[in-house]
């Protein structure tokens, strides 16, 4: 059965261009369907064991979520594949749980995207505190979200599906300014 919140996103999420549309779009928007989202949580004495499996794990992005917890994110992977393979890799040394249902992914990209974020994030986002690969959780326009910068210019953010949809329409209204894409 399809997910009702989802297919309401993907009707927010027209493409097309929006905002200012004199010179080059600022930013882009895309969301990310279908992408497989696990929480990987570090068992008592199985930290050495999941830093050594995910470290060696090269199918997906792993990404910092806390002290001993992480999000294993790949693309096109079919459902529960992703978190079957953890458990092989992981085994008892970690609690593992599917988040691909309960999260939307969303890429943020292009040369205003930091500026555009930081008027919603409490994070410095700087390239030199905020370096490629470094995630953080925090809030964004009162939703608690996962950003991963990405890219020099490009960022992921991860928000429980519930909150999806007022996320993206801030999201637009904040990239407004500078001109955005809906990919």
């Amino acid at each position: 059965m399809p997910d009702h919140r989802s297919l309401e996103l993907r009707s927010l999420a027209r493409q097309g261009r929006f905002g200012a549309s004199i010179g080059e779009a600022g930013v882009s928007l895309e969301l990310l369907h279908p992408v497989s989202l696990v929480q990987v949580l570090v068992r008592k004495g199985g930290a050495k064991v999941v830093e050594t499996g995910l470290a060696r794990f090269k199918t997906a992005r792993v990404m910092q979520a806390g002290p001993g917890q992480y999000y294993v994110q790949a693309e096109g992977k079919a459902e529960s594949a992703l978190s079957a393979e953890l458990k092989k890799i992981l085994g008892t040394s970690a609690s593992i749980v599917d988040q691909s249902h309960g999260r939307v992914v969303i890429r943020i990209s292009g040369t205003k995207a930091r500026v555009m974020l930081a008027k919603g994030m409490p994070l410095d986002l700087h390239p030199d505190v905020f370096a490629v690969g470094q995630s953080a959780q925090t809030q964004m326009a009162h939703v608690g979200i996962h950003v991963t910068r990405t890219a020099k210019d490009e960022f992921e953010i991860s928000v429980f599906r519930g909150f999806s949809e007022s996320l993206w329409e801030w999201l637009c209204t904040a990239s407004a300014e500078f001109g955005y894409l809906v990919r």
